[in-house]
């Protein structure tokens, strides 16, 4: 029993809320049940009224018989109607607290597989009510066998003792078969998440997989796990057989036992006629009772399994995961400064002692050869980990002192690769603004305005991931206009133009130029037309500045510097032939 108390137990820990309805489920249900007790009782007065010619007595256990049912299905009505409270709050509440958990621990993927995590969010949290409505099933069948067990005391000891004893190893059999279901059952869930997983990396990757033809090696190597799946599988069914198909003989023949002796009694004029139906009635219901009991504690450990899954994703937390400190001023001028900035990976230093200033007003790009920490750059000021040492400053204060809210929308960015998700260009752009005025601005800021007002549905043009209607650099364009929409002061751009065509990279180079007028800008770039838009740089090389300043500056000292615009001039201009 304590495994299904934990069972329980964690699901309380995890949706603290809707306590009271919780309660409201298991009194209704108490109540239903007890109410499914009773026709049995007005049953038998029936018989007896008619075995002594009683008829007008009939009318009274008719119109019990009324009511019983009558407080059973109003009772149930009210189970229902908690139930459906109770789905709705664990279902939405949950799966949120899932989704905003999973995306602040993202590393919590080098220790879940993507498949187990998507499954568990949106498949597991679809069965947290039926938790607490097996819960209360259960609790309520015991209760229910340990009247029944009081009736038949009340009426003859020897029939309780032996359907104590035929049910209690009835429950026993079942108990240990359900362990076993269980098993492996989470023995498939856990073959399943491998399919799921490689299936869903593969969906990401579609065009990837296609290309390479690679989807028959794909399956023989998925089918190594199909066949352990299948294994679980086998084994789950073997249990399950045994449990609903020989199990269940020792109740028949314990069934048998008990109406020979009943019959016995009755024969010999030691039980009456009434009291043999009444007794057979709630025989019949132990088994009722027992079997729907059983099935409830079953389901109840295999929810346990999902209620486990959601459990270890939500108390997952990243090491990487940083607390925001007090300071609630929003009024950012956009001044950023490293200083000694030190920072490791598994005791490889990435960044060693790097120092450099970044200025409003003004575009700094970070340059330097593949593996240099340029990136890592971004990524320690979009918060994703914590330095080793040194300090990361905006206007003089550390990153980690400013709070969510401030800081948040004060830095945004823009990514190698743009990403809209699949609905329409205003519905993207409401997630950051829904004010459609400050959409158009944002899109006419950046050039895209005029294309969007050419299509047929304007801003109500659905983004397809699949369609060519949207270039890779319109898409840019359009994530460029959302990361404005956030109104931040400081804008990191990383890689923007690395996999659009020329004239997109010179309208942003142009994009750029305006912006710092307002913004804050750093960018790490390979493009020479980006590289010369900047007003300074700082040039990476192995986790260390090898040099910074003004743009002409650091040009003219620079061999890095100078290697790294002729290397990408030369490799623009066999673009440009090809």
């Amino acid at each position: 029993m304590k495994r299904y108390f934990d069972i329980f137990k964690t699901i309380m820990r995890i949706a603290d809320k809707k306590k009271g309805m919780v309660v409201q489920m298991f009194i209704s249900c108490c109540l239903y049940n007890v109410a499914g007790l009773l026709p049995p009782l007005a049953t038998s007065g029936i018989i007896a009224a008619i075995t002594e010619n009683n008829f007008n007595g009939i009318w009274i256990y008719v119109l019990m018989y009324l009511l019983f049912y009558i407080a059973y299905f109003g009772c149930l009505r009210w189970n229902y109607y908690t139930y459906t409270i109770l789905a709705d709050y664990y279902h939405l509440e949950v799966q949120k607290d899932l989704f905003d958990h999973v995306i602040s621990n993202d590393t919590i993927f080098s220790k879940m597989s993507k498949g187990k995590v998507i499954e568990t969010c949106s498949d597991d949290i679809r069965y947290l009510v039926d938790i607490v409505d097996c819960a209360s099933e259960a609790l309520m069948g015991i209760l229910k066998l340990v009247v029944i067990l009081f009736i038949f005391c009340y009426y003859n000891v020897f029939v309780a003792l032996f359907a104590f004893v035929v049910d209690f190893i009835y429950l026993k059999l079942m108990n240990t078969n359900s362990k076993k279901i269980s098993k492996h059952y989470e023995g498939t869930r856990k073959y399943e998440d491998k399919i799921i997983d490689t299936f869903n990396q593969s969906l990401s990757n579609l065009k990837q997989v296609k290309s390479l033809n690679i989807m028959d090696s794909l399956n023989n190597k998925l089918d190594k796990t199909r066949k352990s799946w299948k294994e679980q599988y086998k084994l789950k069914r073997k249990y399950t057989s045994s449990r609903y198909c020989l199990i269940p003989y020792l109740v028949y023949f314990g069934k048998i036992a008990l109406y020979i002796f009943l019959a016995f009694l009755v024969v010999n004029g030691r039980l009456a006629l009434d009291k043999l139906v009444l007794l057979i009635s709630y025989f019949e219901m132990t088994i009722t009772v027992t079997d729907t009991m059983l099935d409830y504690l079953l389901n109840l450990s295999n929810y346990g399994i999902r209620i486990n899954r959601i459990a270890n994703i939500l108390n997952y937390t990243s090491s990487t995961v940083l607390d925001y400190g007090e300071i609630d001023n929003d009024y950012i001028n956009g001044s950023v400064n490293f200083d000694h900035v030190n920072y490791e990976i598994r005791g490889k230093k990435i960044l060693n002692n790097v120092s450099f200033k970044v200025f409003p007003n003004e575009i700094t790009a970070i340059v330097g050869k593949s593996g240099s920490g340029k990136t890592t750059i971004l990524n320690l000021l979009y918060r994703l980990d914590r330095i080793k040492s040194g300090s990361i400053l905006i206007d003089d204060e550390s990153i980690y002192n400013y709070t969510k809210k401030v800081y948040s929308s004060n830095i945004s960015g823009v990514f190698q690769k743009p990403f809209m998700f699949e609905m329409s260009i205003k519905d993207n752009l409401s997630l950051v603004d829904s004010n459609l005025n400050n959409q158009i601005e944002a899109c006419k800021r950046v050039g895209i305005h005029d294309f969007i007002s050419s299509l047929p549905k304007g801003y109500n043009t659905v983004i397809d991931p699949e369609s060519t209607l949207f270039s890779e650099g319109q898409k840019q364009l359009l994530v460029i206009a959302r990361a404005l929409l956030t109104k931040a002061e400081i804008l990191l751009f990383d890689e923007v133009t690395s996999s659009i065509d020329p004239d997109t990279t010179t309208q942003i180079s142009a994009l750029l130029n305006d912006l710092k007028s307002d913004h804050t800008i750093i960018l790490v770039t390979h493009k020479p037309e980006m590289m010369m838009v900047a007003d300074r740089v700082v040039v990476m090389d192995k986790g260390k500045v090898l040099a910074k300043g003004k743009n002409k500056d650091v040009l003219a000292s620079n061999s890095l510097y100078q290697e790294l615009m002729n290397r990408t001039f030369a490799s623009v201009s066999v673009y440009t032939e090809m």
